[in-house]
């Protein structure tokens, strides 16, 4: 069972931090749901014997167990009793996050927090209070973009559990996703919330690749895992200049009448410009909705959060010969810096 007095510790700190009733409330209320439903694992081998799970559940939990060794063993991550137990949730998500931004430029909307510094998104525990964060930030022409969360890290204050929303993904994004978490609670910088994710996402993709080499399961499930990550990284260069250019666009085009009209055949141009240049280098379909998608701003900041520029985080993977202990090592030694981005580029 989770501490109450650690809760009630880092509610007592929190508070110190906050001084409105609205934030004190969140505070209060994110600290009930997060015990509440860490009072609800059990142990993975207890689920596996007494709950009633589907073959593709059972398979998950069973993978879980040998995911965490491995995370241990060949990864050099720490893990601790993390993704040891399991929470069988009565939604699809565990929360809902929210991302904001003004329609006129991309800048992101952040919230400050004790502990994790500014963060670029909100979390709420129930759908609709993400909805109605996301109303009142649109009363403030705010761009807003709110999205169902399947994992995240308490970034080891807590021991974090498996989710039955995590059972939905397919074995390799799942196997990503327990690494990409696991990062976070190993190398988490305050206010980087930018360098944070995209070393996530980037460990996560590199050590599912070590994990299958590994295994040698098949050619197939390898060359999938190769692939995704090809196109991963060929959408992270196409998004990462066009936001760039987007961005010099607002700049120029600020004061203009009509500046939402004029911005939606920006997006257009965009998508129309990915879908002839980009998509027919693609090797799967993982991206095939973006030329479809309605964009706003908070939305591609979203994009530039967790997909933007891996080329500094590709070079130093092949500089170490993609072995994943030696690139994190080397990451981790720009946890004190203040700036790891250009700690990182100097590194290089």
């Amino acid at each position: 069972m989770v501490s109450l007095k650690k809760i009630f510790s880092l509610f007592c700190l929190s508070t110190l931090f906050f001084t409105t009733n609205c934030q004190i409330g969140y505070i209060a209320q994110s600290a009930f749901y997060q015990a509440k439903m860490m009072r609800k694992r059990v142990p993975l081998q207890y689920a596996l014997d007494n709950y009633d799970l589907t073959p593709e559940q059972r398979k998950k939990l069973e993978l879980a167990i040998q995911i965490r060794s491995f995370m241990k063993n060949d990864l050099g991550l720490n893990i601790n009793s993390n993704y040891s137990r399991y929470v069988h949730l009565d939604r699809d998500y565990v929360t809902y996050a929210v991302n904001a931004s003004p329609k006129d430029q991309l800048k992101t909307y952040k919230w400050s927090f004790p502990i994790v510094g500014s963060v670029p998104y909100k979390g709420y525990f129930k759908k609709e209070w993400a909805l109605e964060e996301a109303e009142d930030l649109n009363k403030k022409n705010l761009d807003t973009y709110v999205r169902g969360v399947s994992a995240f890290s308490t970034l080891g204050w807590f021991e974090d559990p498996i989710l039955s929303s995590m059972l939905r993904m397919k074995e390799h994004d799942f196997i990503s996703t327990l690494i990409h978490e696991t990062v976070h609670a190993n190398l988490y910088i305050e206010g980087e919330s930018k360098f944070n994710e995209r070393v996530a996402t980037f460990l996560g993709q590199l050590g599912t690749e070590v994990y299958y080499d590994k295994q040698n399961k098949g050619d197939e499930i390898r060359q999938l895992v190769k692939n995704e990550s090809h196109d991963e990284l060929q959408f992270s260069n196409f998004i990462t200049e066009e936001l760039k250019q987007l961005r010099k666009w607002y700049k120029n085009n600020k004061d203009k009448e009509g500046l939402l009209e004029l911005r939606e055949l920006e997006f257009q141009s965009i998508q129309r410009k990915f879908k002839k240049d980009v998509l027919p280098r693609m090797k799967t379909s993982n991206y095939n909705w973006f030329p479809e998608r309605k964009l706003n701003n908070a939305f591609l900041l979203l994009l530039e959060l967790y997909n933007s520029d891996f080329s500094d985080l590709e070079r130093l993977s092949l500089k170490n010969q993609k072995n994943f202990k030696l690139v994190f090592q080397k990451l981790k030694q720009l946890e004190n810096t203040k700036n790891p981005e250009s700690a990182l580029k100097q590194m290089l």
